[in-house]
């Protein structure tokens, strides 16, 4: 059984680990976290969302029916902040990846593609950028995700000459394992709760800059609900 951080009105918030599916077409061995959760006293659960396998973070299961409708209204509503942080390799004039990005992408096969027109529109805003500890040719991305498409952030960054390091599919650096975390969320819960949940950027092998810490702190106060309590 994966890492519960929350359980509450037929929701649990896991700690998916980077490198483990979020769910498989076929899973006989109960390799996926949704499969790990079934067998795990939830054989009714669902996922209103998904992490790619490279995606570490913080995953939203709904346990019953009744929360996953909620959860994926609460979705369609555009009710969840979704943080993430990536590691990309660094672009020439890295500060014009602030701010609010609107892109269009299409999907092919197991690739995202950012296209001028006829794609689904999507929403990011890059929030901060920090150095990398002991690297010029890397940057840490602090980003809000405003939309689910499928390789958002991969494919969005690589399109802006910023792809992860280590996703060799978008063009990333080879040899490198990659970094991109969910690492924060707030969402309402079928209770009429709100919480925020907030996991580490990644293990402690992997060094960050203090100030991109010290942001996620300061955005975490902001964020939070007035209480998580009761």
């Amino acid at each position: 059984m994966p890492e519960v951080l929350l359980e509450r009105a037929g929701t649990l918030l896991i700690h998916k680990p980077a490198g483990v599916s979020s769910q498989m077409r076929v899973d006989a061995d109960g390799v996926s976290i949704i499969e790990r959760v079934r067998r795990n006293g939830f054989p009714r659960a669902e996922l209103p969302h998904r992490l790619d396998r490279m995606t570490g973070g913080v995953l939203v299961v709904a346990t019953d029916l009744e929360a996953l409708r909620f959860h994926n209204a609460s979705l369609r509503d555009g009710l969840w902040t979704k943080i993430y942080v990536a590691r990309a390799t660094r672009p020439l004039n890295c500060h014009k990846l602030l701010g609010k990005k609107r892109l269009y992408m299409r999907r092919k096969g197991r690739k995202a593609h950012v296209v001028k027109s006829g794609g689904k529109v999507a929403r990011m805003e890059v929030l901060a950028l920090a150095d990398v500890p002991g690297s010029h040719e890397q940057i840490d991305v602090a980003i809000e995700l405003g939309t689910g498409r499928y390789h958002q952030i991969r494919a969005g960054l690589a399109s802006m000459k910023a792809p992860l390091v280590g996703d060799v599919a978008y063009g990333g650096l080879e040899g490198v394992a990659p970094v991109l975390t969910h690492v924060m969320i707030r969402l309402p819960l079928p209770d009429g709760s709100w919480h925020l949940v907030r996991t580490p950027v990644a293990g402690p092998e992997v060094a960050f800059d203090a100030e991109l810490l010290s942001f996620l702190d300061s955005l975490e106060a902001e964020l939070a609900p007035p209480s998580t309590s009761g």
